[in-house]
């Protein structure tokens, strides 16, 4: 019975590792805005527009609080908190990270691909 509790110790162990792979916030800062971006799906507007979404990423990846503090169409706003809510909960922060949470920014941008044409 030992023994299989202990293999499924050592087995557990690179599942551990891989869902919180950074070493500093700078990686983790890297790995976030892509988080979520993945899960935007974009207001389409007939021009280019910016949101930034700010909210607090506690040890464990769950958020608080997140809100809109800038945006060029306004619009667009339900679809970026709606993105970062459903991504939630993040990858834990770095286990070195001193602090029980981080305040951070996401902003994410939707550039019109549409065709013009001119008759």
């Amino acid at each position: 019975m030992k023994k299989v509790l202990v293999l499924l110790a050592l087995f557990s162990l690179p599942v551990l590792a891989e869902e919180s792979p950074f070493e500093n916030l700078s990686q983790y800062f890297n790995y976030l805005p892509n988080a979520v971006h993945k899960n935007w799906t974009p207001y389409k507007a007939g021009k280019d527009y910016e949101v930034t979404v700010q909210f607090r990423v506690k040890k464990n990846g769950e958020i608080t609080e997140p809100k809109i503090i800038d945006s060029t169409e306004e619009k667009a706003n339900k679809s970026v908190l709606d993105a970062v809510k459903q991504g939630a909960p993040y990858k834990p922060l770095p286990d070195k990270f001193p602090g029980d949470s981080v305040n951070t920014q996401v902003q994410l941008k939707y550039i019109n691909n549409a065709a013009t044409s001119e008759v």
